[in-house]
């Protein structure tokens, strides 16, 4: 373990934070990427000996804090990870969804819990992976022993619960976080009011008490994105499936009865109000029929056959067992009936495949609520604006530090430029020929940089059809027009692609990453050789503005109708701003980083951005 030496802004701020959060005040916290923040939230949990709920967007963004800590700090900590993936027995699990109803019922192994060597400083990864092969070596050894048996529907039974040893990784994690200095999560474990209470509360008892934990929000500013996709969603796939069980578990010749019929209306129903829905890839509003809400006004017909076929299915052998698609309906308009500052949209998902409807909400401040009176941080290299925090996450006694503000080149210099003759705006999208031309120009940009890079380069677009285009309409995307020769040296984003592969090819060469705004390249990359940056360029490939969607405006007109006054540049111009600075801000690392950021658009030549950007 290496001795932690405070950096200047480290050493110089925590008192005053500390301080603070002992007030029980919010902190804002702003340092440029790889200023230290994280080593700093460790740093001070190891001085004031206060434990942390350490909260992320993903739980690949866990690795960053078990790096630092490992190196320098060797704090108890845990990683609490979702049932679906801390659970031994996958045969329980017939759906992906985390929510999946009743897969703890009955289990034997809910109530068994184990003491966890939180010491012992494992990876994310490795920890999942040592728990899991535990507790699936000890289940195949209580089986072995006959310490365990399974009934005729393959579910565990105890046959010597005396002698038994395996145990639920899940419930274990859970119990085990009294005892961890650091907690990671991800953030819908505090923010969602339901799971919070699920996971921090016994019967109305608070099984962890929060206020003896500084609560830290990483990278805060994609907090509002998250909590925008809190509400329901609903496919025509999961319609249909419902209606298919219906007729196959309920035939009408069984269940001559008033509800079956009616059950029956309902979906039909909901999927002629779907039918009728316009394709679009943005969010656009969505009104049922007055038919279908007066029909909908009484939903407890689809509720009877819910919770039949949820005693039908705990009857069937664990390999027979389904996904209750009606419940998926009727929770969704469940939801719907009580939804309350928000609206109904429906858009289709980005292969063109699957129509959606989606219940989005407008006002976001109810969801940190409960953090009135308890010490919090909401730390970004990019965090949103003091306006934003108090205004629109409704946060009181906000201390808003600007590390860069205080401290000069905390993280590296980077270097804006506006470069004209290039956009990404919609008028030449609609022109497949002008557009091919602009793709051209952007593709000869990108090459003439990297060849004369000192590193590596990323390359932000705003959108996946403006970086892959649309092969069904036979519109092009920038890579489209990547030169053969290089492809070896050119990463895509995608779902599979492996930051350690990247890392790995970087250090050996020169690469050239194409990421998406908002994508998991942009939000958690680090590609770094001795602490410093292995990249020298980043491109802004187009003005990553939100689409100015129905639900864009709606909730710029409901938060503009709340506060009284104009929203527009918080909820507009300043996501895309904090999107450019979160991509810029993957090219340094350290305070001798030095690095280029290519502004792409001719609309970057306006005063908002100069004075935004040009300034840094």
């Amino acid at each position: 373990m290496d001795k932690f030496i405070p950096r200047e802004w480290q050493d110089s701020l925590i008192t005053t934070v500390s301080k603070n959060l002992e007030e029980k005040n919010t902190i804002a916290l702003e340092a440029p990427t790889g200023s230290g923040k994280t080593s700093f939230i460790l740093y001070l949990s190891f001085l004031t000996d206060k434990k942390i709920i350490y909260l992320t967007r993903t739980h690949n963004e866990f690795t960053r804090i078990y790096e630092d800590n490992k190196k320098y700090f060797n704090l108890p900590i845990i990683y609490l990870f979702g049932k679906s993936n801390l659970c031994p027995l996958k045969e329980r699990w017939y759906d992906t969804d985390e929510n999946q109803k009743n897969v703890c019922k009955g289990c034997v192994l809910k109530d068994k819990i184990v003491d966890m060597d939180l010491l012992k400083m494992r990876s994310p990864e490795e920890f999942i992976n040592d728990v899991i092969d535990d507790s699936i070596e000890k289940i195949r050894d209580d089986l072995n022993k006959n310490n365990m048996g399974r009934d005729q529907k393959g579910n565990l039974t105890t046959l010597r619960k005396d002698k038994m040893r395996a145990y639920c990784p899940y419930y274990s994690v859970r119990e085990n976080m009294k005892d961890a200095k650091i907690i990671m999560m991800t953030y819908n474990y505090l923010l969602n009011p339901s799971i919070r209470y699920n996971v921090f509360y016994n019967n109305d008892e608070e099984k962890i008490d929060l206020n003896d934990y500084y609560i830290i929000f990483d990278e805060a500013h994609n907090l509002d994105s998250v909590i925008e996709n809190f509400g329901r969603s609903l496919t025509n796939k999961s319609i249909l499936k419902s209606i298919d069980l219906l007729v196959d578990e309920f035939p009408l010749n069984k269940y001559k009865c008033h509800e079956r019929v009616e059950a029956n209306l309902i979906l039909e129903e909901l999927l002629n109000n779907f039918s009728s829905t316009r394709e679009t890839d943005n969010l656009k509003n969505f009104k049922f029929s007055n038919d279908f809400l007066f029909r909908m006004k009484d939903l407890e017909s689809l509720k009877k056959f819910s919770d039949e076929f949820d005693k039908m299915n705990d009857e069937r052998p664990l390999k027979d067992r389904s996904k209750n698609y009606i419940e998926t309906v009727y929770n969704f308009l469940y939801d719907y009936q009580r939804m309350e500052n928000g609206g109904l949209y429906s858009s289709i998902n980005f292969n063109g495949k699957e129509l959606r409807l989606r219940i989005m909400y407008y006002d976001t401040s109810e969801y940190f609520s409960f953090l009135k009176n308890r010490p919090a941080v909401f730390m970004s290299g990019t965090l949103p604006s003091e306006d934003h925090i108090s205004k629109v996450w409704n946060m009181d006694n906000v201390f808003y530090i600007r590390v860069n503000d205080i401290f000069k080149n905390t993280g590296g210099i980077k270097k804006y430029r506006i470069v004209n003759g290039y956009t990404t705006l919609g008028k030449y999208r609609n022109n497949i020929e002008e557009w091919s031309e602009m793709l051209k120009k952007y593709m000869d940009f990108i090459v003439n940089t990297y060849n004369e890079s000192e590193k590596s380069v990323i390359v932000a677009v705003p959108s996946y059809k403006i970086m892959f285009g649309d092969n069904e309409k036979k519109i092009p995307g920038i890579g489209t027009y990547l030169p053969d020769d290089m492809r070896k040296n050119v990463f895509f984003e995608n779902k599979r692609i492996s930051f350690n592969y990247l890392e790995k090819t970087a250090l050996a060469s020169r690469i050239i990453i194409f990421s998406v705004h908002g994508g998991k390249l942009l939000e958690g990359i680090q590609l770094i050789k001795d602490s410093k940056s292995l990249i020298s360029d980043v491109i802004i490939a187009g003005l990553p503005l939100i689409p100015l969607d129905d639900y864009r405006k709606n909730k710029i007109n409901y938060l503009e109708k709340a506060l009284g006054r104009n929203s527009y540049n918080i909820l507009y111009y300043e996501y895309a701003l904090i999107k450019i600075k979160q991509a810029a801000g993957r090219s340094t690392r350290s305070p001798e980083d030095r690095a280029n950021i290519w502004l792409c658009d001719d609309r970057f030549d306006s005063y908002y951005w100069k004075k935004n950007l040009l300034n840094e």
